[in-house]
């Protein structure tokens, strides 16, 4: 069984590793289509082989969300709130769903680069058709979407943690959709950067509980949360 000090180093690499994953493939990404067809997603990454390689293996800590959402659950007092405890549930299935929609960058990274290009877009069109890749795209974005609500909400109500960084949960959530679905990458951006200082503020809750309660107890972390607030 690991020691406390693992699944704290354990912590704070999923958190500070899967938001900066975040931001960095966003901003190195050459092109974000959203809701745009598979020629469009194909044609935006043509020509852009270093950058699509990049924020391909940028793809990899955002994977880190999974293990992150349980250690987001902890930090919102998942073993004493029960809303806690239904945001990490959320967010860690909906997070299994990022593999299925990764996949898809390497995909039409290699569709990009096809000549004639038709049957490559064809491909990309069928994955992204798929009755598979429907549901992970609803269970990864939407299930995300609401567990990190949820664990905002629940973060600014137990307060182990300064309130504003449940409430910067929360907004970098209204952010990223919002962002992406008008096209508008300055507010992308702005709700993944957010996701980082919140996500920072959480890891350093996970240290001052370790410090202080090394038997990693959320409840630990109320009174020094409050002070902060």
């Amino acid at each position: 069984m690991l020691s406390s000090k693992w699944r704290l180093l354990g912590g704070i690499v999923a958190l500070l590793g899967s938001a900066i994953g975040q931001l960095a493939q966003y901003l190195v990404a050459p092109a974000h289509v959203s809701g745009g067809t598979a020629a469009d997603q194909v044609a935006a990454v043509a020509g852009h082989d270093s950058r699509i390689n990049a924020a391909i293996w940028l793809d990899l800590p955002i994977l880190l969300v999974i293990p992150a959402a349980l250690y987001l659950g902890l930090v919102a007092g998942a073993r004493t709130s029960r809303l806690a405890a239904t945001g990490a549930a959320i967010t860690f299935v909906g997070s299994l769903g990022a593999g299925y929609l990764l996949a898809l960058d390497p995909l039409i990274a290699l569709a990009g680069r096809v000549e004639p290009r038709d049957g490559a877009v064809a491909l990309v069109s069928a994955y992204e058709s798929s009755a598979v890749a429907n549901v992970m795209v609803v269970v990864g974005v939407l299930g995300t979407a609401l567990g990190y609500i949820l664990l905002g909400v629940a973060m600014f109500r137990t307060r182990t943690v300064a309130r504003w960084v449940g409430l910067a949960v929360v907004v970098s959530v209204v952010l990223e959709v919002g962002g992406q679905a008008v096209g508008i990458d300055a507010v992308a951006v702005a709700a993944y950067v957010i996701r980082v200082v919140a996500f920072v503020m959480c890891a350093a809750a996970l240290v001052r509980l370790r410090r202080e309660a090394p038997g990693l107890a959320p409840s630990a972390l109320a009174p020094a949360a409050a002070a902060a607030a």
